[in-house]
Formats: structure tokens, sequence, C-alpha cells
């Protein structure tokens, strides 16, 4: 039986052969690679709507945007992002931060939140991967809690990667060179809600209900920019 300790070791190797190797195939690909243009332009503001089943734009309370503390890396990472705060009638807000990247090589990769809110000084909590069913499809996310000072922030998000979504780095990574490996870098989208609450449970409540009526009034033919192919009947 192995010991925790060689264990440890072990795991920590395989990790770092793994970034090794995902370093030296993605400058392979670099060489050769060529930027996919078949999405067009894209426009947040027009695609997101303002106002939809019961819930609209709250004018008294603005979004945390991912790193906001970093211009520059965010206009490196990303060719457009938004920034919006939902409340619906029942007073209960919704953070919403979307962020839209043409290029995803290796080093313009979308920034998982667990690692911008981090760096922003948050202590990151309660990270899971789970489902949100919605009647488009089930939607794979991720779940965290990020705490700083008085403020609790559960957040639900994902990652897009050309047609995938992915949850956390590996699946990031592996997602983003399989694109490479064809020739062409695709595109990424993150999209993220929080809410300010000290219960998770009831936040995430509230972030199921936004997700569904949000996907489902985004217009048909921008919703692929949100979660890629997603399969009606599950995933």
């Amino acid at each position: 039986m192995m010991k925790p300790m060689n264990k440890r070791i072990t795991v920590s190797l395989a990790l770092g052969m793994f970034m090794v190797l995902t370093g030296i195939i993605t400058k392979v690909m670099m060489q050769t690679v060529q930027i996919d243009d078949s999405q067009g332009m894209v426009n947040l503001e027009n695609i997101i709507p303002r106002e939809f089943d019961g819930w609209k734009l709250d004018p008294t309370m603005v979004a945390l945007m991912v790193n906001p503390d970093d211009n520059k890396l965010l206009n490196k990472l990303y060719s457009q992002t938004l920034s919006r705060t939902y409340i619906n009638n029942a007073g209960e807000q919704i953070m919403l931060s979307i962020a839209y990247g043409r290029d995803q090589s290796s080093d313009l990769q979308v920034h998982r939140p667990e690692i911008c809110y981090a760096t922003g000084g948050f202590e990151i909590s309660n990270v899971s991967k789970t489902f949100v069913n919605t009647p488009i499809g089930r939607i794979p996310v991720m779940q965290l809690i990020a705490k700083q000072g008085n403020r609790n922030e559960p957040i639900t998000y994902w990652v897009r990667v050309g047609d995938s979504l992915t949850r956390g780095w590996i699946e990031q990574k592996l997602t983003a060179m399989a694109y490479g490996l064809t020739g062409k870098l695709t595109d990424g989208l993150l999209f993220r809600i929080s809410t300010i609450s000290n219960d998770a449970e009831d936040s995430y409540r509230i972030q199921r209900g936004f997700l569904t009526s949000i996907l489902q009034a985004v217009d048909s033919e921008n919703r692929h920019l949100l979660v890629g192919h997603i399969n009606p009947q599950g995933l």
C-alpha cells in the first residue's frame, strides 16, 4: 500500500510532467496555428437582455468584474467583458460577469474565478463541480464561495472553450489543446454569476432560477456563444 507521503510526491510529479508536456505541445501548435474567425463579431451588450422574466438591471449596485484591479490583463485576455447587476420582483440580486476571448492559446486563456478572487485577496472555499438543469439542457458548472471581510459571495460559473463547457484547469487546458491540434485557435468565454449572502444554499437556489431565465431569454442563435453545444437530454 502506497504511503500518503509517497502518494503526494507521485501526484505532484505527475502534475509537473503534465504541465511541462502541455507547454511543449502548445509551443509546437503555435508555430502553425491560425485564428478561427468563424465566430464573427460578438457584442455582449446586445446579446444579453437587460430585462427578462421578472429580472431587470439594478443601477444601485455594481458587479465585481473579473480581476478588477488589473485592467492591462483584462485587455490582454479578453476581447469583450460585460458586468451587470440584476434584481427581481422579490428583491433578490444577482451579479453577472461575462468575459469573452477570441484567442484561447496558453497565455491568453480565460482565467477562472477561484484564481482571480484569490489574487484579489479573497479566501476561497467549498469549490465543487456540479450541474444545473435547465430547459435547454444540463449545464456543468463550478461552484465556490469567496470571502473577504464581511463580504461572503457564493459563485456559480463555467468556462466555454470552443463548443465545450469545462470545469477546472485540466479540462480547460486539454480542451484548448485539442482544438489547437486541429490547426486553429478557438474562442472562449467565462460566464459567472454570484450573490452577496451568508446563505450559500439559498444563493445557489436563486442562481439556478436566474440561469434558467436568462438562457431562455437569449436568442437561440446567440445561445451557442454562452454554452456551446448542449445536449437537451443531458450530458
